[in-house]
């Protein structure tokens, strides 16, 4: 008897770029797996549509350009997140009527709940434009493609036990 397929792993460029990982794990449901092995599943999908090098790439672009906000290990507590959240709440006093409108500090990429609900074409548009209203800056005129997608590839890392 065979193992039934994982879906969406036929087709990288759907798997790396329309979905999200807990869709991925949904698909897994009606499999004989445990919850556990169907995590594992997601994890191995999205290992094999990332490459060591991308990774790396990832890593470093990060380092450089993210971690200032999000953080070092991604958690969304970078030595700037707090000045954003008060800057924001300080503009938003100047605005009439948008009180009730609070200013967000930079995602926690180590979040679950957020993270494998959000696709990479998502994130790949979230780093493309920027996060509007956030202070997120857009990095489209500043990254090529793939190191846009090499970031995603090492953002969803945190969510997965993988040696960086």
């Amino acid at each position: 008897m065979s193992s039934p397929p994982i879906p969406h792993s036929s087709n990288p460029q759907i798997t790396t770029s329309h979905i999200p990982p807990y869709q991925a794990f949904i698909d897994l449901s009606d499999t004989s797996l445990t919850e556990s092995q169907r995590w594992d599943a997601v994890a191995y999908i999205w290992e094999s549509n990332t490459t060591k090098g991308s990774l790396a790439n990832g890593k470093q672009l990060y380092a450089q350009n993210c971690a200032a906000c999000h953080g070092e290990n991604g958690a969304g507590d970078g030595v700037f997140a707090d000045d954003l959240a008060q800057a924001g709440e300080e503009s938003m006093q100047t605005m009439s009527g948008a009180m009730d409108m609070t200013m967000q500090t930079p995602v926690d990429f180590t979040n679950p709940a957020r993270m494998l609900g959000a696709s990479p074409a998502l994130l790949q548009g979230k780093i493309l434009r920027g996060g509007m209203g956030t202070g997120m800056p857009m990095w489209g005129a500043i990254f090529t493609e793939d190191q846009i997608w090499d970031l995603v590839a090492y953002i969803y890392s945190f969510q997965f036990d993988y040696q960086k």
